[in-house]
């Protein structure tokens, strides 16, 4: 979960500099690059997490059955 929250800080961060006018065509180009990789990652993460919490959550189920 550490890492995911990481990424979450680091594309809020990208979002706040790409948000500041004063960067370059090919800067704000990059960190949007940067920041949909970033996007494509976090999803990545959340689903695993998604699938590991739904198999606890079936085993629980059969414990309590």
């Amino acid at each position: 979960m550490q890492k995911i929250e990481n990424d979450i800080k680091k594309l809020e961060e990208i979002v706040s500099r790409l948000e500041n006018k004063a960067l370059s065509i090919d800067e704000s180009l990059s960190l949007y690059n940067e920041a949909i990789d970033l996007s494509k990652t976090l999803i990545k993460s959340v689903k695993t997490a998604e699938g590991k919490l739904r198999l606890l959550t079936e085993e629980l189920k059969e414990i309590n059955d």
